[in-house]
């Protein structure tokens, strides 16, 4: 997808949040792109969650169902994707 395809959906404060939360999204089907501002792995930055501009609406609403805790966010962040998606 070109830059122009691609829609902002929110920040999180760190890059496993939007990596949890970015794979739940992809699992419904939602082409995602995380970016972060963190320099190493495990440094805590903004991150953002971008989706494709088609389905901006799609994932807005998917969230609005879950409304996630920062918690509940670094517990997903923690679990391997295959048990979230076997």
């Amino acid at each position: 997808m070109s830059e122009s395809e691609w829609r902002l959906l929110t920040t999180l404060p760190d890059l496993p949040s939007a990596q949890s939360l970015a794979e739940i999204l992809s699992a419904e089907g939602i082409p995602v792109r995380v970016s972060s501002d963190a320099g190493v792995l495990g440094q805590a930055a903004p991150s953002r969650l971008y989706v494709g501009a088609a389905d901006f609406y799609r994932a807005k609403h998917s969230m609005a169902q879950r409304q996630f805790t920062d918690e509940e966010l670094a517990v997903l962040s923690a679990v391997p994707p295959d048990v979230i998606d076997p």
